[in-house]
């Protein structure tokens, strides 16, 4: 029998135990030195408290043993192909329902089946059994109940073409889109349909050519012939003078400077980020090119945060409005999740990610454009980095130009 890391065995006995805070820290730090242990995730897929973290850790599992059965029960349970997580990495597909299969009832008190182990204890999740004999067959069991189906779907298609359609034909121009400066992204859900205003820039004023002075040529001399009044052979000439050239004193004029671009104003970054090796990494743009710039980073320790230990983001326009539909992309070592900005009443935010690893484990960033993008996010404190303490991080970007 191969000896568990001591690190796994008091965490397996910290879930035996009731102690899910403690199971998780320590079924979390066996994970960060063997990412590949089923059995420390199955637990730890029995530590965590939400419905979406459970099935984040059994999906890990299925990526790593596909013929795991407490982990395929523990999803069909959670029904988590119900789920829209888009995390890269798959697992294995379910074969379908058929009409010739038996139906099959769920027991709420059945237990799942844990790992083949000493010492190991099952962790209670529903399983399937069979109908009674002589009960009636379900709904979904006869034909005419897909083909009603099928019929609702096409009709819901054909709507949805037809939406999309009008959609197309009252759509702004590409030249439309280049002129706002913003990319296209969905409309919020508003109860009335407002003009996207638009972005005009002013052109700068151009340098007025000065008068330049010209040199006025000096007069030629001239010769003139005087006569005598006796007649001799030789005539006397006369030069007349050269008149001296005025000078002429050119004043210097000021160059005209160019008008400055407004320089845009640092982001709004909450000291205690840095303590904890959070970074930023500014988008690579040249200069006048829009991109999605971070305005405000804040954190808030376990007291502040009263139990979350999420990441909020925010996507504003330049005039601070929410973009709904914007993609946000939250990466981590083994995978990444695309959330969509979402109209949530205030003071929701749009993004909300929950964390379920230390410090330096998360980053966030805007899809599509280019955008900053925080790096080294996760649970923990300064004094305790790795350790799983609930902590929050809050993010804002907002479009702007470089």
């Amino acid at each position: 029998m191969i000896k568990q890391h001591p690190l796994l065995t008091r965490g397996i006995e910290a879930a035996k135990a009731g102690d899910k805070a403690k199971a998780r820290r320590l079924l979390t730090q066996a994970i960060r030195r063997d990412p590949d242990s089923v059995e420390a995730w199955l637990w730890l897929s029995g530590a965590i408290g939400t419905p979406q973290g459970r099935v984040f850790c059994l999906e890990k599992v299925l990526s790593i043993d596909p013929t795991n059965r407490p982990a395929q029960r523990g999803l069909a349970a959670l029904g988590a192909a119900q789920v829209p997580l888009a995390v890269s990495g798959t697992r294995p597909a379910q074969p379908p329902l058929t009409p010739q299969s038996p139906p099959v009832e769920i027991a709420p008190q059945a237990a799942l089946a844990s790992p083949a182990r000493e010492g190991v204890t099952a962790i209670p999740m529903p399983v399937a059994r069979p109908a009674l004999p002589g009960r009636p067959a379900p709904v979904w069991s006869q034909p005419r109940f897909w083909r009603a189906v099928v019929i609702c779907l096409g009709a819901v298609a054909l709507a949805l073409a037809g939406i999309l359609a009008y959609d197309a034909i009252r759509r702004p121009t590409g030249e439309e889109v280049v002129a706002v400066g913003l990319p296209a992204v969905t409309e919020s859900p508003d109860p009335q349909r407002t003009l996207r205003p638009t972005f005009t820039t002013t052109p700068l004023p151009t340098d007025t050519p000065l008068p330049t002075d010209t040199a006025t040529p000096p007069p030629t001399p001239t010769f003139t012939e005087t006569p005598t009044p006796s007649p001799t052979p030789t005539a006397t000439l006369t030069l007349t003078p050269q008149p001296t050239r005025r000078s002429v004193r050119l004043t210097p004029t000021a160059a005209v400077t160019p008008m400055p671009r407004p320089t845009l104003a640092p982001p709004i970054w909450d000291p205690r980020l840095t303590a904890l090796g959070v970074r930023l990494e500014p988008a690579a743009v040249p200069p006048g090119v829009g991109y999605w710039r971070l305005v405000e980073a804040r954190w808030s320790d376990e007291h502040e945060s009263a139990g979350k230990h999420t990441i909020y983001v925010e996507v504003l326009d330049p005039r601070g409005g929410r973009v709904v539909g914007q993609p946000v992309i939250i990466e981590w070592p083994s995978g990444s999740l695309t959330l969509p900005v979402e109209n949530r009443p205030p003071p929701d935010w749009g993004v909300n990610f929950p964390m379920f690893a230390t410090l330096g484990s998360y980053s966030a960033r805007v899809g599509v454009e280019s955008s900053d993008r925080v790096v080294g996010m996760g649970m923990g404190t300064i004094e305790n980095p790795n350790f799983t303490v609930h902590t929050s991080f809050y993010l804002i970007f907002r479009w702007a130009q470089r």
